[in-house]
C-alpha cells in the first residue's frame, strides 16, 4: 500500500470511486477484480467517517425482526457467513448476553421467538452455537455487574464482530493488489466537466497540494454524509436524512461476552463490546443537520447512553468519570419526512442524478460487499459491458487472511510474538490485526526489540505498529 499521487496521472479510467469507505472499497476491489482501469480517492484516512465509528458488529440485526424486515436479517446473515470465511482474522465470533427485566419492553417469549427465527434465518452459520436460557441466579452468578433488581433471566445467543477500519483497509489493499490505483488525502474538488462529475473530477493532493484532471467513464459516489459535496450530486440532499450514532468507551468488564440491552427511552437497542482493552458502548440514532465535518459528542448523548446503562448495570459500575473516550459518525438514509431517525429505513438505495454519475446512499456495513455488487454492475451497463463469469469478491480471501485452521494460526502467531518479547495479549491483537502481514510486523520487532513494547501500559498496542503503519499502510499523519 504505496502512496504514489502520480498513479492517478495514469488514466484514463474506466471507474473512478470517491470515497474510501467500505461502499467505496469494495466498489473498488469488484472492479479491479473484474479488470476495470479503477480508481479510487479518499479524502483523509481509509474508513476515516462512518466506517471507523460502527459498532464493530458483523451480524443480521436482531432488531430488525422486531419490524419483520426477514429479507434484510437473511442478506446480512449470509454476509456475516461469507465474510467470515473470506477474512478469518478479522471477523470473529462472539457470544452476546441479552437481560430481560420485568419493565423491558419486549418480554421473554417474544425474545426467545425472534433469536428462534435469527437462529433459523443464519442457515447453518451460528457463530457460537445455538442461543440459550440463563435463568436469573444463573446470570447473576456469571455477570454479577448486571442489575439485579426486576431481572428475570437472560438469553444468549451468537453472532460476530469485526475491527471495522481494519477491514475496509484490507478490502482498499486487496484493491490495489489486483491493479487499482488507491489514493488517501486525495480530494475532489470539482467537476472535469461544466457542472457534474459524470465524465471525472479534479483531484487535489492534500499531501503535495498539486491537483490533477482524472477523467473516467463512470464516478462512484461513496462518500457517506459528504455525498453532495460532490458535482452533481446536490440535486439529492433534499432526498437525504443525516442521523448520528454516538459511542462511549468504558473501562473493560471482567468477561469476554458482549451484551445487547434494550432500552427504555425509546424502541432500541444498545450494544455493550469488547474492545481492546476497554469496552465499547452504544448506539444513539439521532437527527443531525450540521456539517458533517463538525459532528461532535454533545451532553445529551452521553446523557442517553448513562441513563440507560443505569438500568441495566449495578451502581458504581461505571459513572461520567469512567467514559476514556467517544465517537460520532453519522449515517445517510433516504428521508421519510415525519419519520423517526430510528425508524428511517437501513436499506441501501442506489441513485443516478446524472447519466454516469453514482450515488450511493445507506446500507449496512457487512453488506457493503453485496450493494457493491450492484453498484459495479450499473458501472458496467453504462460502460456497455458485461459482468465476467461469477462474482469475484465472493470468492476471493481477503490478502492477509490465513490458510487453514485460523485457531491454530492464531496461536502460533501469539506464541511467535511472544518468543521475541512481546506480552501474549498485545501479541495475540497484532495478529488479529494484521492477519498474515504480521510476519513483517515481528521482523520489525526481531530488529530493534523496543518497537514490541507497548505504547501504553493497559492497551494491546505496540510501537511496531506505528513503524508498520507509516512503512506498509499509506498512513500520512502520525
Amino acid at each position: 500500500m504505496r502512496r504514489d499521487f502520480d498513479r492517478l496521472r495514469q488514466g484514463p479510467f474506466d471507474l473512478l470511486v470517491i470515497g474510501g469507505g467500505i461502499y467505496g472499497a469494495w466498489t473498488a476491489l469488484d472492479a479491479a477484480l473484474s479488470g476495470l482501469r479503477t480508481a479510487l480517492v479518499e479524502k483523509g484516512d481509509w474508513a476515516s467517517g462512518t466506517s471507523s465509528v460502527s459498532s464493530k458488529l458483523v451480524h443480521g440485526g436482531l432488531r430488525y425482526l422486531e419490524h419483520l424486515r426477514f429479507g434484510l436479517v437473511r442478506k446480512s446473515l449470509r454476509e456475516r457467513a461469507l465474510l467470515a470465511s473470506l477474512a478469518p482474522h478479522r471477523v470473529r465470533p462472539a457470544r452476546f448476553i441479552v437481560p430481560l427485566y420485568r419493565s423491558g419492553r419486549v418480554g421473554p417469549l417474544r425474545l426467545r421467538a425472534g433469536l428462534a427465527v435469527y437462529d433459523l434465518l443464519s442457515t447453518g452459520d451460528r457463530p457460537g452455537g445455538r442461543t440459550r436460557r440463563l435463568g436469573r441466579e444463573e446470570t447473576l452468578r456469571a455477570y454479577p455487574f448486571l442489575q439485579e433488581n426486576g431481572l428475570v433471566e437472560s438469553l444468549s445467543y451468537g453472532d460476530a464482530i469485526t475491527d471495522d477500519a481494519r477491514l475496509t483497509l484490507e478490502v482498499v489493499e486487496a484493491a490495489m493488489q489486483n491493479g487499482a490505483t488507491a489514493l488517501n488525502y486525495a480530494e475532489v474538488v470539482g467537476p472535469l466537466s461544466a457542472d457534474n462529475c459524470a465524465g471525472g473530477a479534479v483531484v487535489r493532493d492534500l499531501a503535495g497540494d498539486v491537483s490533477l484532471d482524472v477523467s473516467a467513464s463512470v464516478v462512484v459516489n461513496t462518500a457517506g454524509p459528504w455525498v453532495a459535496d460532490i458535482a452533481g450530486c446536490a440535486g439529492v440532499t433534499g432526498r437525504l436524512r443525516l442521523t448520528k450514532g454516538v459511542h462511549l468507551l468504558f473501562p473493560p468488564l471482567p468477561v469476554e461476552d458482549a451484551f445487547l440491552f434494550l432500552t427504555r427511552q425509546d424502541a432500541r437497542v444498545l450494544f455493550l463490546i469488547p474492545w481492546y482493552g476497554r469496552t465499547l458502548v452504544g448506539t444513539t440514532d439521532t437527527g443531525y443537520g450540521g456539517d458533517p465535518e463538525t459532528v461532535s459528542v454533545t451532553a445529551a448523548d452521553v446523557d442517553y447512553l448513562l441513563t440507560e446503562l443505569s438500568h441495566v448495570l449495578r451502581g458504581g459500575t461505571w459513572g461520567r468519570s469512567s467514559i476514556c473516550g467517544a465517537t460520532a459518525g453519522l449515517r445517510t438514509l433516504l428521508d421519510v419526512p415525519g419519520t423517526e431517525p430510528s425508524a428511517l429505513s437501513r436499506e441501501w438505495r442506489l441513485l443516478e442524478p446524472a447519466p454516469g454519475l453514482l450515488v450511493s446512499v445507506g446500507g449496512k456495513f457487512n453488506s457493503a460487499r453485496t450493494d457493491a455488487a450492484v453498484i459495479f454492475e450499473h458501472a458496467l451497463r453504462r460502460l456497455g459491458r458485461r459482468r465476467p463469469a461469477g462474482a469475484p469478491t465472493a470468492t476471493t480471501p481477503l490478502p492477509r487472511s490465513p490458510a487453514g485452521d485460523p485457531a491454530g494460526w492464531l496461536d502460533k502467531m501469539a506464541d511467535r510474538g511472544v518468543e521475541l518479547g512481546m506480552d501474549g495479549e498485545t501479541a495475540r491483537n497484532c495478529a488479529l490485526r494484521y492477519g498474515t502481514s504480521v510476519s513483517s510486523l515481528f521482523a520489525l520487532v526481531r530488529d530493534e526489540p523496543a518497537l514490541g513494547k507497548r505504547l501504553l501500559p493497559d492497551l494491546p498496542f505496540c510501537r511496531a505498529e506505528i513503524v508498520f503503519g507509516a512503512a506498509r499502510e499509506m498512513a500520512v499523519h502520525l
